[in-house]
């Protein structure tokens, strides 16, 4: 299995540049702590971007407004194989994934996770407030 299937999110699975789900097609709320379940907007459809250069890939959901209101995404860093070592393969420097739902007062809850050098047992997700969605 490539490095990067162990680090992307379940819905990053599109090929090339975009494409447009129905909210039914997402489990948005996914890891959504209960305590905020109600104070979140909920999307209607979903937007997804894909990079064609980088191990990198977006998805926005959209409310009513066509504004945005869930934002996931996550990237994958390889080293390339080291040239002395003979059969050596890329190695992960840096993995990252993030969660973020807007809430009804504006701000964003943002769960970030990331694993450097490929020690996923390191790994630790934590929650953010911010005043405005992750870029």
């Amino acid at each position: 299995m490539p490095h990067h299937a162990l680090y992307t999110h379940q819905y990053f699975d599109i090929k090339g540049s975009h494409a447009r789900r129905p909210e039914a097609a997402i489990r948005w709320s996914e890891g959504l702590p209960a305590e905020w379940r109600e104070q979140v907007v909920a999307p209607l459809y979903f937007d997804h971007y894909k990079e064609y250069l980088v191990k990198a890939a977006r998805i926005l959901g959209r409310d009513e407004d066509d504004q945005p209101c869930y934002c996931a995404c996550c990237y994958v860093l390889e080293e390339s194989p080291d040239p002395a070592r003979p059969g050596s393969c890329r190695e992960l420097a840096y993995a990252e994934t993030l969660r973020a739902w807007r809430l009804r007062d504006g701000r964003w809850l943002i769960h970030r996770v990331i694993i450097r050098h490929g020690e996923q047992a390191k790994a630790r997700g934590f929650f953010s407030l911010s005043p405005s969605m992750p870029r």
